[in-house]
């Protein structure tokens, strides 16, 4: 991965977990007394789970890159499909999350 992907990742993983954490103190912040109020939170905790699962796949990406896990392949070809998949499902869910939240 290129020194400007891995900026490209590091940026998506704080615009993520921002919404994560929004996300989150709304869910937090959301009544249960009423059937509406524990729609609305079930409904923003599952957003934060799936934002969670996000974060943890790029956070997972730059742990490769940098180093602090062993990676998964044997050889360094495979390793890089390996995390350019994982990119691209973060990118395209962390997309998902964006347009369902706008």
């Amino acid at each position: 991965m290129r020194d400007d992907q891995v900026e490209k990742m590091e940026k998506l993983a704080e615009e993520v977990a921002d919404d994560f954490i929004i996300t989150t103190c709304a869910a937090i912040n959301t009544t249960i007394a009423d059937k509406q109020g524990r729609g609305d939170k079930g409904f923003l905790y599952k957003i934060s789970k799936d934002t969670a699962g996000v974060l943890a796949t790029i956070e997972r990406v730059l742990a490769f890159k940098k180093g602090k896990i062993d990676p998964i392949s044997a050889t360094p070809e495979t390793q890089e499909k390996y995390e350019q998949k994982l990119i691209k499902e973060a990118e395209e869910k962390a997309k998902a999350l964006k347009t369902r939240h706008c």
